[in-house]
């Protein structure tokens, strides 16, 4: 089968490799619009994490009750960077 080349426009992607890609130009176009979107809305590296609130599991996983925010367990932070790892571990 030969291999289909790509063009850097997406407005010059031939019709037989649009099929290849289960995609019309209008849904690519609808794609690329809602992602940059997102990305607009999206803070920059190095700006302040918006505050948010989650429950504390216990060390086997099950819910507690208990929920706490970035804003007050991090208070204290001085100014200093906090690092925010999330994860699934299932």
């Amino acid at each position: 089968m030969a291999e289909i080349s790509y063009p850097a426009d997406w407005r010059e992607i031939p019709p037989e490799a649009w099929a290849k890609m289960l995609m019309t130009p209008a849904q690519y176009n609808a794609m690329r619009s809602e992602r940059l979107a997102r990305e607009e809305a999206a803070p920059d590296v190095g700006d302040a994490a918006p505050d948010f609130s989650l429950e504390l599991l216990t060390p086997s996983g099950k819910r507690t009750g208990e929920m706490i925010s970035l804003s007050s367990r991090f208070a204290d932070a001085g100014g200093r960077p906090v690092g925010l790892i999330f994860g699934s571990y299932t």
